[in-house]
């Protein structure tokens, strides 16, 4: 796995024992472990908190899920429908209002009537 980010980055030997020399002179050789594990114990943080939020969200996903599972909008509105037409089907005839034969009309007011005179 070295090799491959090693050439991923296209890093040879010459410029890798560089790199060590300059970060041993620069932080010494007893604070580098030290370095490492505050490195490490950084990136394992950053992982725990990436699968907690991970986990949160597959969590709420399944909680949607299964609201949406047990409501079938679909067969409510199929069975509203059916429901309906059943309840049109059975109800008499004459409990139904009459239609006007003719549109309600407005009447003019008298004001424009006696101006046309």
């Amino acid at each position: 796995m070295n090799n491959q980010v090693l050439l991923l980055f296209n890093i040879g030997g010459g410029e890798l024992f560089f790199i060590v020399l300059v970060v041993i002179m620069f932080f010494g050789s007893k604070k580098i472990p030290e370095l490492a594990r505050g490195l490490g114990k950084g990136i394992r943080e950053i992982k725990n908190a990436t699968n907690d939020i991970q986990q949160e969200i597959r969590d709420s996903t399944k909680d949607i899920t299964n609201i949406t599972n047990g409501v079938n909008v679909e067969k409510q509105v199929k069975n509203f429908i059916d429901r309906s037409i059943i309840i049109e089907e059975t109800k008499p005839k004459e409990d139904l209002p009459e239609q006007p034969s003719q549109p309600n009309t407005v009447p003019q007011s008298t004001t424009e009537t006696e101006s046309s005179n």
